[in-house]
């Protein structure tokens, strides 16, 4: 018996990367139905029934001992799979766009008893009380049972003893 090697990385969701013992190959596709495309030049075809255990793999093509040839193949198909990726997750990222955009940035001016006028940023905020941090709403440590949502300034939330995030850079 040889020795088998064989990890399987997830790009995007129906894109995987895999990495054996012989080289690197990518997959596209979903359970069922997927494309390979490796870096010795063999590319194939597959469709299973998933959970049954039955499939069908077929060759296209020969595979090539050309390295070169099978890495541009890769490359080509992976750039087809990131182009995939975007346009099956466009409303997803359309809703990130606009949580960003609805971070937008008010100004409150203030007149000091001299007569001088001051202009502060303000935004909203996620504060934690225990933890006495400053995060982003999209931010992934802005969860939890100490956070409030604020609308002050980033200036006055430090001067309350808040420190910005380190993680989102608030």
């Amino acid at each position: 018996m040889g020795l088998r090697y064989k990890k399987q990385i997830t790009i995007f969701p129906g894109v995987k990367l895999n990495i054996s013992k012989s080289g690197l190959s990518l997959s596209v596709g979903k359970k069922g139905a997927h494309v390979t495309a490796g870096t010795s030049g063999r590319k194939s075809v597959s469709v299973g029934l998933p959970g049954t255990g039955l499939s069908y793999t077929k060759s296209i093509g020969k595979g090539s001992k050309r390295k070169s040839l099978g890495i541009v193949f890769t490359a080509v198909v992976i750039t087809g799979a990131v182009i995939a990726a975007i346009f099956a997750y466009k409303d997803k990222a359309a809703d990130l766009l606009k949580s960003f955009a609805s971070n937008k940035t008010a100004t409150e001016t203030t007149v000091d008893s001299a007569g001088n006028t001051e202009t502060a940023a303000t935004s909203t905020y996620v504060i934690n009380t225990s933890t006495k941090k400053i995060h982003l709403e999209s931010c992934r440590y802005a969860k939890g049972d100490n956070v409030k949502t604020v609308s002050k300034s980033k200036q006055e939330l430090i001067d309350q003893g808040y420190t910005p995030c380190r993680t989102c850079n608030p």
